[in-house]
């Protein structure tokens, strides 16, 4: 899946902590509220997200 900031749309990375990490903006969201988004649209659309969009603390499925 891949993860993109809002903000300067750059692919966000995961860091050791759990997080996605924007390198440019410093922008950052919990792997844990990726995950929940990503339950709640399988059990919607019975498949994963392939693209997911980080906009401060909103997520926001982009496929």
């Amino acid at each position: 899946m891949k993860v993109t900031c809002d903000k300067c749309n750059c692919d966000m990375k995961i860091t050791s902590s759990f997080r996605y990490h924007c390198p440019e903006c410093k922008n950052e969201i919990e792997i844990a509220w990726v995950q929940e988004l990503n339950k709640k649209h399988w059990d919607e659309n019975k498949k994963n997200p392939q693209w997911i969009k980080i906009k401060g603390t909103e997520i926001i499925v982009a496929e």
